[in-house]
């Protein structure tokens, strides 16, 4: 049986959302990039599981 439909809780996940997404857009460019790169850096082991990397995939040796 399919969950029924709650317009209370639909307003406050899309309130939450909304706020959510406010809150990323107000970040600095730079913590912006870090995301970024470490949600790249997550997906790369999910993609080499699946398949071998194609050329432009291949990370760059960008750590410190």
């Amino acid at each position: 049986m399919a969950p029924r439909h709650n317009p209370a809780i639909s307003a406050d996940l899309a309130a939450s959302k909304a706020r959510w997404h406010r809150d990323q857009a107000r970040l600095p460019v730079r913590e912006k990039f870090r995301i970024l790169l470490k949600l790249q850096a997550d997906d790369l082991p999910l993609i080499q599981k699946r398949r071998p990397l194609r050329a432009w995939e291949k990370p760059w040796p960008i750590e410190p």
